[in-house]
């Protein structure tokens, strides 16, 4: 039994590092060089950071983190906020995008940030557990966490 326990771990371990053979280091956070959450997107990074006015910024960045505006992509910020859920209207800047109204008060809802790398191509969805209070260790914003996950608690930038 102890064997084919140990034979059953080596396959899951064997296979998820296969899964994880793109060349990213997916267990590690990366940290928006704005203070926002990272996600990685067709052709390199997007940074979501939620401003001190409580508008949201979306910006690109290649595989190499440096900035590269935006071109074709699509983006869409949805709050599911306990009052409802609340689409952000976005406008194109130099370097991204930036929301015309701002977040709902409040926090502790969920955010979905949708991508697509052109009109009509297929969304990337992000679920982002919106927590504007700052951590302790990386004194970034929660949803924005870039420590490790310890004991199975989690920050804001990880899976709960």
């Amino acid at each position: 039994m102890k064997t084919l326990l140990t034979s059953t771990l080596a396959l899951l371990v064997l296979a998820s590092a296969a899964v994880a053979s793109d060349g990213h280091d997916h267990g590690k956070v990366i940290p928006g060089p704005k203070g926002g959450r990272i996600v990685e997107v067709e052709g390199g990074h997007a940074e979501f950071l939620v401003q001190p006015d409580r508008k949201v910024s979306v910006t690109f960045y290649g595989e190499d983190m440096k900035a590269t505006g935006p071109s074709e992509q699509v983006v869409t910020v949805v709050a599911e906020a306990p009052a409802g859920k609340a689409k952000l209207e976005l406008e194109k800047t130099a370097d991204g995008f930036l929301s015309r109204t701002v977040l709902p008060e409040g926090d502790g809802y969920r955010i979905v940030l949708q991508i697509r790398a052109t009109e009509g191509a297929k969304p990337q969805n992000f679920r982002i557990d919106y927590h504007a209070e700052t951590c302790g260790k990386c004194s970034r914003a929660e949803y924005a966490c870039i420590c490790a996950e310890e004991s199975g608690g989690g920050h804001g930038g990880h899976s709960h």
